[in-house]
């Protein structure tokens, strides 16, 4: 992809990612106030973090990763018989295999809940008879997704995710407002919102998908090629992407035997840390995995090496200033999204203290997202897969030696430490497998973004410090202005000419 091409996509990408991650944070405010940091919102969360795993093994992993590369080559006019045929059958082994595990869940969570159990794993396992459903959804959803990204749209499966957070916010007001349920209550309430939402978020990709000539029609050819090919790809990518959700659940558990409340501080911090994330990181992946998977079809290493090495770049332009405004305004931003109704100040310094951590390795989250996405296109599965394997034994490791001292900012920090980890191996391998990235300059670069976001957040804190009199809102509005303001005139000044994209031989 040219680069005004890639930047016009990933400018589109990101508004609407914008606007979902705005819409997500209005949510998890509506249920930091209506459960703030309680036993029966961790339980909720523990059940459903599972479906939620499986959606990131299964779906938007596994299944979009090993389905985008083999769908890509169905794109010409002439095939689109195929290529629907290709999607049908994909709809159909994506149904089967979902609906099936979800039975099985709910079954087994049913039977589970008569042994002798603890409270919190009674509540887990009564919500997760109902939650695990949601898998079922956001797999159709996330396929439909993977055709439009594919075909070049990103708008509406952009969009898609505020089909979750409308009806996660009304099932939440309804359930303490107008039935005035209790914490239980407005949790079985939720589940239900939380099924509807998945739903929701289907419905707002199926007009793009039916515009572009694709139709919902299910079937099943095991001896189709490209889903042959698909399910060769799918196992090593299905345990690569499970690493960071698998790395999730450890940490949740462990938090969960430190004590109540732990896993909920967690969640918000890492709800706060996935706003970049999702909106820079994941955005400028999912622009890049196309580009990249017909550069690397059509043999051209050098113009792919050029999209990963601007793609990083821009990465880190976006991202490190990001990550210092958390570490350095972490407080006043909790203060102002959270502290309100059954979300008190223990909760904010308890969320704080693991936002810290996490955000240090923001930087190395994002960037191994795109180095993955980079393997896959590829067609190499199998070395994302070693690294996350180690990661996982490196993660559990770390967890147990820190959350001793730093509780859950010790969970927090082990999980930076793996990502930067993760981060750094990807890079070096990738370029033993396609040879040289132009590291020392994307180094230089990011270094050089370091030094003015550094300046950018003393900016934002005199004008944090100069507007306190205004209240927390305000004063934290004056910080953001004043300190983005900084970003700008410091890039224009020391690194506007320097980071543009450097012309390839």
């Amino acid at each position: 992809m040219l680069k005004k091409g890639f930047i016009r996509a990933f400018g589109v990408v990101t508004l609407a990612t914008i606007l979902v991650r705005v819409a997500g944070l209005a949510r998890e405010m509506t249920s930091a106030n209506y459960f703030g940091t309680t036993l029966v919102y961790d339980a909720f969360l523990l059940a459903f973090m599972i479906p939620n795993f499986l959606r990131g093994v299964l779906a938007e992993g596994g299944l979009n990763s090993a389905f985008i590369p083999v769908f890509s080559e169905y794109l010409g006019p002439e095939r689109r018989p195929e290529a629907q045929k290709v999607v049908s059958d994909t709809i159909g082994a994506s149904l089967l295999a979902t609906l099936a595990l979800s039975v099985l869940v709910m079954l087994a969570a049913g039977a589970a809940r008569f042994f002798p159990i603890s409270h919190k794993a009674f509540l887990i396992l009564s919500f997760l008879r109902f939650t695990i459903f949601y898998l079922v959804f956001i797999s159709l959803a996330a396929l439909v997704m993977g055709v439009l990204n594919s075909l070049g749209h990103f708008t509406a499966p952009a969009l898609a995710p505020l089909g979750l957070d409308f009806f996660w916010i009304l099932s939440l007001v309804l359930a303490a407002g107008r039935f005035n349920l209790g914490l239980t209550g407005r949790t079985y309430c939720l589940i239900g919102g939380l099924l509807l939402g998945g739903a929701a978020q289907l419905a707002i990709a199926l007009p793009a998908f039916h515009r572009r000539g694709f139709r919902l029609r299910p079937s099943l050819d095991f001896r189709n090629p490209a889903l042959v090919r698909m399910g060769r790809l799918l196992l090593p990518v299905l345990v690569g992407v499970a690493v960071t959700p698998i790395n999730l659940m450890v940490d949740y558990f462990l938090a969960s035997l430190i004590s109540p409340g732990m896993v909920s501080s967690l969640w918000y911090a890492n709800r706060l840390v996935q706003l970049p994330i999702g909106v820079f990181g994941v955005a400028i992946a999912t622009v890049a995995l196309p580009s990249l998977s017909r550069l690397a079809a059509e043999g051209d290493l050098p113009k792919l090496k050029q999209t990963l090495n601007f793609s990083m770049q821009l990465n880190f332009l976006l991202v490190i200033p990001a990550a210092l405004g958390l570490v350095f305004f972490r407080e006043p931003i909790i203060r102002v999204f959270f502290e309100r109704g059954l979300f008190t100040s223990r909760s904010t310094a308890a969320t704080g203290f693991a936002l810290l951590f996490y955000s240090m390795g923001l930087f190395a989250y994002t960037g191994g997202i795109l180095l993955t996405r980079a393997f896959y296109a590829l067609r190499d599965t199998v070395t994302p897969v070693r690294v996350g394997l180690l990661s996982i034994l490196v993660n559990v490791g770390l967890d147990l030696l820190l959350m001793g001292p730093l509780r859950q900012g010790g969970i927090a920090l082990a999980t930076a430490l793996v990502g930067t980890l993760n981060f750094f191996l990807l890079y070096h391998l990738l370029r033993r497998r396609i040879g040289p990235l132009d590291g020392k300059l994307v180094l230089r670069k990011a270094l050089g973004v370091l030094l003015i976001s550094g300046l950018a957040v003393l900016a934002a804190w005199r004008c944090l410090r100069a507007a306190r009199h205004l209240g927390p809102l305000l004063s934290l509005l004056a910080a953001f202005a004043g300190g983005l303001a900084a970003y700008a005139a410091a890039y224009w000044l020391l690194l506007h000419r320097r980071y543009r994209e450097r012309p390839s031989a």
